[in-house]
């Protein structure tokens, strides 16, 4: 995903391509033709479309670098920062809020880890992967399955910024613990534009399954690996 629809490419190309409502629900009939996505749905279905698997969320740590000479090896609710606590730039995958998550396959580890391997300065080892116990009800998170699940997002919970619509995390933040970002939704929606009532939302680039969490929703972490 990240080789196919980079910020950059985006920006080569006069900007991203708009999908109206039609196309939108083309885009999910297409990746429901995926072969891969219909592979990887046989064994890891919670991945693919949902819903969120509470009980295998991973975050990892990584050292300290010149970008963020301050973080953190360990998750730690007294360093969570709740949206529209300290607010920043809007962004459809906001990195100044909230914590991030990936879900761990049954037979190894998640798709942050796999992104890991592949290699990144941005974060140097050692990687610590801590196992998060969420206690937030299931209906308090918000699966996105497909493009038509991002519009729907959006369009509920609008924040117009110049001539983008982006997600409004702190509105959204009252009615859902996270928000959790299935690979259908990437594969439909990474590096598209939508029409919602607003305008036009920002294209989302998440690259991985993952959930953003909008609240401390926690027991103890327990570390679960450390990749020296």
């Amino acid at each position: 995903m990240t080789a196919s629809t980079e910020p950059e490419m985006t920006a080569l190309a006069g900007g991203p391509a708009v999908l109206t409502p039609a196309q939108v629900r083309e885009a999910d009939e297409l990746a429901d033709t995926c072969l891969l996505l219909a592979r990887l749905a046989r064994d890891e279905e919670s991945l693919v479309r949902g819903p969120l698997d509470r009980t295998r969320q991973h975050w990892i740590g990584t050292a300290p670098h010149a970008l963020a000479p301050h973080r953190h090896p360990a998750p730690d609710p007294g360093r969570f920062t709740a949206p529209g606590e300290h607010p920043g730039p809007p962004g459809t995958k906001p990195f100044h809020l909230g914590l991030y998550t990936s879900t761990a396959r049954h037979d190894g580890p998640g798709m942050w880890r796999t992104y890991l391997d592949i290699g990144s300065t941005l974060h140097p080892r050692p990687w610590q992967t801590w196992h998060l116990p969420v206690t937030a009800p299931a209906g308090d998170i918000l699966d996105i399955g497909g493009a038509g699940d991002w519009a729907a997002f959006v369009g509920r919970y609008p924040l117009v910024h110049g001539d983008d619509v982006h997600p409004d995390w702190a509105a959204a933040a009252r009615d859902h613990a996270g928000i959790h970002m299935t690979l259908r939704a990437i594969v439909a929606a990474q590096g598209f534009r939508v029409r919602v009532p607003a305008g036009l939302a920002a294209a989302p680039f998440w690259d991985i399954e993952s959930t953003l969490w909008l609240r401390w929703c926690f027991a103890a972490p327990r570390l679960a690996e450390v990749t020296p």
